[in-house]
Order: C-alpha cells, then sequence, then structure tokens
C-alpha cells in the first residue's frame, strides 16, 4: 500500500478522533455512536472503532443509556484529578501549545514550559500521552511566512 495514502489515513483517523473528544466534551447529555457518525461524516462502525481506541488509550470515554439509547460520554474526571480546574481538551490545547514555544528554547522561559508539560504529562494516562505524541507528530506548527 501507498505510505503517503497511510499517513494520510492516520492523520485523517486522528483528526477524526480528536473531534470526537471535542463533540463528547461539549455534550452534557453525551452522543449516540450514530450522531456522531453523523457529525463525523462517517460510518457508525468507523465511530465505533475510534472510540474503541481512544479507550484504550486511557480516554475516559463510556457508554450511559438514555430514554432507551445507548449515549457516550466524557468523563471529565481531569478536573478532579489536576490542581486548576482543566478540562481534558483544555489541558490537550495547553499541550499542543508547546510546538508554538520553540522559540523559547535555551531560555529559562523554555525550561519552564518544560515543567509545567512534564506536570501535565504527570496527570494523564500513559495511553493518552502516547495518543497526543501520535496527534503532535502529525500536526506542523509555525509561524506565519510572508
Amino acid at each position: 500500500m501507498n505510505q503517503g495514502r497511510d499517513i494520510m489515513a492516520r492523520g485523517d483517523q486522528l483528526a477524526r478522533q480528536w473531534k470526537i473528544i471535542q463533540a463528547l466534551s461539549s455534550a452534557r447529555l453525551g452522543r449516540s455512536a450514530a450522531e456522531l457518525a453523523r457529525e463525523m461524516g462517517c460510518h457508525k462502525r468507523t465511530v465505533y472503532r475510534d472510540l474503541e481506541a481512544l479507550q484504550l488509550a486511557g480516554f475516559p470515554v463510556y457508554t450511559e443509556r438514555q430514554n432507551g439509547q445507548t449515549c457516550w460520554r466524557l468523563l471529565d474526571a481531569m478536573k478532579e484529578t489536576t490542581p486548576l480546574p482543566l478540562s481534558l481538551t483544555e489541558l490537550m490545547a495547553l499541550y499542543f501549545s508547546r510546538g508554538m514555544m520553540r522559540t523559547l528554547e535555551n531560555t529559562f522561559f523554555w525550561d519552564a514550559w518544560e515543567s509545567l508539560f512534564a506536570k501535565i504529562k504527570s496527570t494523564l494516562p500513559e495511553g493518552t500521552v502516547a495518543f497526543l505524541e501520535q496527534i503532535e507528530n502529525s500536526l506542523s506548527v509555525g509561524g506565519r511566512h510572508p
């Protein structure tokens, strides 16, 4: 199979999983797999595979029955386990901002950022950190060029 296509497919999967995390994070009552599939523009089986991958990565994704329908939710346990009441997506956004701060490398500001990111990593499940690193490796952050 074409390696470029594999990388693109992996990037699509990671982007979809990120969108699923955001959708679940913003849904007070959760979302059904069918709703997520419509939002993501994919098949329901794809959503189930993504949800399973997120669970295996350590994300607190679970199901709950509501009005006879199975809904997927994201347990916002991170707010209770971190010194600041940050949501999982807020922690992830902060984690990804690290790439933009590379211009501060070899300064005391960079050392402070590195310390902060070590603390963030220590609050996340091991599988979640691996998932974030996969997303980070597929993202490119840089300044605007004229």
